[in-house]
């Protein structure tokens, strides 16, 4: 069981993570994401756990 708990703990902690990182390069001026090739809109409805 307890196996199980630590688990949903790594993959909150893992979503909360790459929540924390979107945010940031979301932030970044349009220059720099276009360079870095990151989207002009994230995807926030995408859901990655998994369980």
């Amino acid at each position: 069981m307890f196996k199980n708990l630590n688990r949903i703990r790594a993959a909150f902690a893992e979503a909360s993570k790459r929540r924390r990182t979107t945010r940031e390069l979301n932030e970044l001026p349009p220059e720099i994401r276009k360079d870095i090739g990151w989207p002009q809109v994230a995807q926030d409805d995408e859901i990655r756990l998994p369980f």
